[in-house]
């Protein structure tokens, strides 16, 4: 078996220089890094990753925890977070059910015992103040979904407080006063900053938000179901419903099919997230564009220069959403 020192007599370089292209690629001059690479090829030359590990201190992984892996959102995020890593020379390591805290902690101890570079966390129902213990004590780590004060620079987050804004605004405008709302979990941020949006939004045009036309549920097409059935049972039922993800619209949209509710004529149904099947289910459904995508290779790029030690910069990574008008919607007169 070939070996460093094999490799580095046959290229006319020092050894010093064919473990910068092994280790530090883009601190190699192309012609050089070019006549070592053909090297290795032709000796079969095979890179132990364990002892680069010991010289560079990095692994090439990067981890991710997420809740689950299956789903309309989740899916194409691990997609873009893994496209991006690998075009950046690491691999990607996913962790996924993970929603306690828990759980949460438990994953990320399991990527840390496999010395993951820099690890992505979405947080689920972490606590704030463990949030912070974390950031504070682990230096390679970043947020997705989660905004927390002093370090912006490692969150990336989509604005859910505008994107609620947004929608509600846009189901005001089509004349719409009697709008409800499926929100997510009371302790889930994301669903707290949505509901912030609706409530200003409602405020901004002097319309009142009743506590029965706002139902708790859980991310889900059952929520979307439950939230519907409530709605359309009491003596003056809303003429729009505001989903907190697809998911729970598609329920909604469900509920209505099923008794003959005509969507939009008589219930608008807005979604949050913009997944793939927003736009083939029937009526394609209006609904908050997240760019997903965005979001994964924000995430991506920002993990590569933590697992590189690279100066962060005190920016924020605040992801502006829009409005993705389909059929759900349409304009009503009272």
């Amino acid at each position: 078996m070939a070996t460093i020192k094999d490799v580095a007599r046959h290229a006319n370089v020092s050894i010093a220089t064919v473990s910068r292209v092994i280790n530090e690629p883009d601190k190699v001059k192309e012609p050089t890094r070019k006549r070592v690479e053909a090297v290795m090829q032709e000796l079969s030359f095979s890179r132990n990753a364990l002892a680069a590990s010991l010289v560079t201190r990095r692994t090439g992984c990067i981890g991710l925890i997420i809740p689950q892996l299956s789903g309309a959102f989740f899916a194409p995020l691990i997609s873009a977070v893994e496209h991006t890593v690998r075009a950046g020379g690491s691999h990607l390591v996913v962790s996924c059910g993970n929603c306690t805290q828990a759980e949460v902690l438990a994953a990320l101890s399991f990527l840390k015992q496999r010395s993951c570079d820099a690890i992505i966390v979405t947080p689920g129902a972490l606590e704030h103040e463990t949030l912070v213990n974390l950031l504070e004590t682990h230096p390679n780590i970043l947020i997705i979904h989660r905004l927390v004060p002093g370090y912006e620079h490692r969150c990336v987050v989509v604005d859910n407080y505008q994107g609620a804004f947004m929608a509600v605004s846009h189901l005001i405008e089509q004349g719409h006063r009697r709008i409800a709302a499926v929100t997510g979990p009371h302790n889930n941020p994301e669903s707290m900053d949505r509901l912030r949006g609706m409530r200003d939004a409602m405020t901004k045009a002097g319309l009142p938000l009743p506590d029965n036309y706002v139902f708790e549920g859980i991310f889900g097409p059952e929520s979307g179901l439950a939230g519907a059935e409530a709605f359309l049972a009491l003596s003056k039922p809303p003429t729009a419903v505001f989903c907190f993800n697809d998911q729970t619209a598609l329920g909604v949209l469900d509920y209505c099919k099923r008794r003959q509710i005509a969507v939009p004529a008589d219930m608008a149904v807005m979604g949050f997230d913009d997944v793939e099947f927003a736009d083939l289910v029937s009526p394609r459904l209006t609904t908050v564009h997240q760019p997903i995508d965005t979001i994964g290779r924000t995430a991506g790029t920002l993990a590569l220069r933590l697992a590189k030690r690279e100066a962060m910069t005190d920016d924020s990574h605040v992801i502006q959403p829009r409005l993705a008008l389909r059929e759900s919607v349409a304009v009503i007169s009272d």
